[in-house]
C-alpha cells in the first residue's frame, strides 16, 4: 500500500464506536499504556460490589508498576524534540503557544529515568489503602505479609511500586511485610518468575509490527497536516514527532500533576486513533494476535488458580522443609508485556475477532487503555455464596466476564468450571518448555506451573523490606 493510497483512504475513514466506547473528558484515559492510573470503565454494565449473598474469601491481582519517568530512549526523544522546536523560527498561539517555551519536565534525569515519578508514588499508596480497605478481614495487624515483583533488569520500578503499595497497605508498621523479588533472568526460573518470557529464547514482541504500521500510516498523515498548519514559520513536524505527542501528554501529566499542554493537540477524533494504535501495539505485539506470545504466563495463571482452588490460609511446605501459611490476598507487579499476555489467557477476550488493520471495529471489547495503564491490575477474586465457590476476573476494578463461564453470581464462573477452563487451554496451547524451545522438564518446566506462589525459599528470589 502506497502512501498516497493511504492517504486517500483516511480522509474516507468511518470509525464505529466501540463496546462500551465513550468519549471521555480526560485525555490521559485514551492512551493505552501511557495513561496515568483510573478506574476502567463498566463496559459490561456488571457492578464491583460484591454480589449480593456472596463474600470473597481470597483475591490474588497481577499489577503492573505504577506511573514512571521516562526510559532514556523516550527520553531523548524528548529532548531531540526540545532541540528542534528551540532550533526553529515561528509562531503559534492559542493551544499550541507553549511550544515557544517547551522543554522536557524532568529536574534531574540522571536520577529520575524510569523509576516510578510521583504520580507512581500517590497511585500505590493509594492502591495499598483500596486494598486494605476493599478486603478488611484480610489481614490483622502485626502479622506477616507477602508482595511479589518482578526483578526488571533495566530499571528498580516494578519492586519499589511493590514496596509502596505495601506502605499504603500495611500502614506505619511495615516491619511485618516482605517484598518477594523474582529473578527472571535466572536459568533456574524457567516458568517460575513473574515475568517467564525473560527465560523464553523464542520470545519476541514486535511491538504491534504491520498492523500498527498500516494504522499509523493511515491516521498521522492527517493529524500531521492539521498540526503544522497552526504553526506559522520554518518548524514542521514530522508523523513520527506528532506520534509522541499524546505519550507526552501522559507522562508530563502524572509527573506534574498538572494535566500536560500536549493534551489540547490531538481532538477528540485524533485521540480515539491514537488509543486504537495502542490497542493494535498490545493486541499483536504480546497479546491475542501475537501467536504463541501471550501464553507465556500460563505457569504464573496455573500457580493463581491452584492458590485459589486450595483456598485461604493453607499451609505450604518450602523447598527448605519450612512451613509457610501466606495470606489470603496475593499481591504480584511486573511490567506491561506480562500483565498484557496474562490478559490475553485468562479467558476475558475469548470471544474478540482479530483486531483490523485500517479501521476501528465496532465490536471491540480489548482496549489497552482499560486495563494496561501505568498500576494497570488484572484481579482474581474467589467469591463464596451459599457455601459454592466462584471466581471473577477484574481488571482496573472493572469486572469482566469469562467470555465461556459466566452463570455465577454477577456473571461470575465457578471456580471448579474456570480451574477445568485454564487446565484445557494449557495443555491444548503446549507447555511453557515446549513453546520456548527448553530442553528444562524439572520444577514448573516440568508442571507448567509456577511454584513461588507456594514456595518462598527459592534460590533466584530474595527480599527486602518495604
Amino acid at each position: 500500500m502506497d502512501r498516497n493510497t493511504i492517504t486517500t483512504l483516511v480522509s474516507c475513514l468511518f470509525l464505529t464506536a466501540r463496546i462500551g466506547y465513550a468519549a471521555t473528558a480526560d485525555p490521559t484515559q485514551q492512551l493505552g499504556g501511557n495513561s496515568p492510573w483510573f478506574p476502567g470503565p463498566n463496559i459490561n454494565d456488571i457492578s464491583y460490589d460484591v454480589p449480593d449473598g456472596c463474600s470473597v474469601d481470597m483475591a490474588a491481582f497481577v499489577s503492573r508498576h505504577g506511573s514512571r519517568y521516562p526510559d532514556t530512549g523516550a527520553y531523548n526523544q524528548w529532548v531531540a524534540l526540545a532541540e528542534k522546536i528551540q532550533a526553529a523560527q515561528f509562531t503559534a498561539t492559542g493551544d499550541y503557544s507553549f511550544l515557544q517555551t517547551w522543554k522536557p519536565v524532568l529536574s534531574n534525569p540522571a536520577v529520575q529515568i524510569a523509576d516510578i515519578s510521583i504520580g507512581g508514588y500517590k497511585e500505590l499508596y493509594d492502591m495499598g489503602v483500596s486494598y486494605r480497605w476493599r478486603y478488611p478481614d484480610f489481614y490483622t495487624e502485626n502479622t506477616p505479609f507477602s508482595v511479589f515483583a518482578n526483578q526488571y533488569p533495566n530499571a528498580p520500578r516494578v519492586i519499589n511500586s511493590a514496596r509502596l503499595f505495601a506502605r499504603g497497605y500495611l500502614g506505619p508498621n511495615t516491619t511485618y511485610g516482605d517484598i518477594y523479588v523474582l529473578k527472571s533472568t535466572d536459568p533456574k526460573s524457567i516458568a517460575n518468575s513473574l515475568a517467564p518470557s525473560d527465560s523464553c529464547p523464542l520470545y519476541s514482541d514486535n511491538g504491534g509490527g504491520a498492523n500498527l504500521t498500516t494504522w499509523n500510516d493511515l491516521y498521522l498523515p492527517a493529524v500531521t497536516k492539521r498540526v503544522n498548519s497552526h504553526i506559522h514559520g520554518n518548524l514542521n513536524f514530522t508523523d513520527s514527532d506528532v506520534s509522541i505527542f499524546p505519550y507526552l501528554c501522559g507522562f508530563e501529566t502524572q509527573i506534574t500533576g498538572r494535566q500536560s499542554p500536549w493534551c489540547n493537540i490531538f481532538n477528540e477524533d485524533e485521540l480515539e486513533k491514537y488509543e486504537y494504535a495502542q490497542d493494535l501495539r498490545y493486541y499483536y505485539g504480546s497479546g491475542p494476535g501475537s501467536g504463541k506470545n501471550y501464553t507465556l504466563m500460563q505457569p504464573v495463571l496455573n500457580a493463581i488458580v491452584q492458590r485459589l482452588v486450595n483456598g485461604p490460609n493453607k499451609t505450604y511446605v518450602n523447598s527448605n522443609g519450612e512451613s509457610w501459611t501466606p495470606g489470603p490476598l496475593i499481591p504480584m507487579f511486573t511490567n506491561d508485556g506480562q500483565l498484557n499476555q496474562l490478559a490475553a489467557e485468562i479467558g476475558v477476550f475469548d470471544q474478540q475477532k482479530p483486531l483490523p488493520r485500517t479501521k476501528i471495529p465496532d465490536d471491540q471489547i480489548f482496549v489497552a487503555s482499560h486495563y494496561v495503564t501505568m498500576r494497570g491490575t488484572i484481579g482474581f477474586e474467589r467469591l463464596t455464596c451459599s457455601n459454592k465457590k466462584f471466581v471473577r476476573i477484574v481488571l482496573n476494578d472493572a469486572v469482566y466476564p469469562v467470555a465461556s463461564c459466566q452463570n455465577g453470581p454477577g456473571k461470575s464462573c465457578p471456580l471448579e468450571s474456570y480451574a477445568a477452563l485454564i487446565n484445557q487451554k494449557s495443555k491444548s496451547q503446549g507447555s511453557f518448555v515446549q513453546i520456548c524451545g527448553l530442553t528444562n522438564t524439572t520444577g514448573a518446566g516440568a508442571t507448567n506451573t509456577a511454584t513461588f506462589l507456594v514456595d518462598n525459599a527459592l534460590s533466584w528470589e530474595y527480599v527486602v523490606k518495604p
